[in-house]
């Protein structure tokens, strides 16, 4: 059992990530960024900055961790 979540810890980073770009999708398509207001514009960007460094402290975290 170990083994098999050793072999597949990749799928454990990549089901956060689709779930956070269906989240996000979904905002943007039902009219999130349709008002042109700056703040949520600086809202949109913000979150993806912080999932895109939460995904590469994620990889880089399970990269040390396969080196060992």
């Amino acid at each position: 059992m170990k083994h098999m979540i050793q072999r597949y810890k990749f799928v454990l980073i990549l089901i956060p990530l689709a779930l956070f770009i269906i989240l996000l999708d979904g905002r943007v398509l039902d009219g999130f960024l349709s008002t042109n207001e700056v703040p949520d514009h600086f809202r949109f960007i913000g979150v993806l900055v912080a999932g895109v460094s939460f995904l590469i402290f994620a990889i880089l975290r399970f990269d040390k961790n396969t080196n060992r």
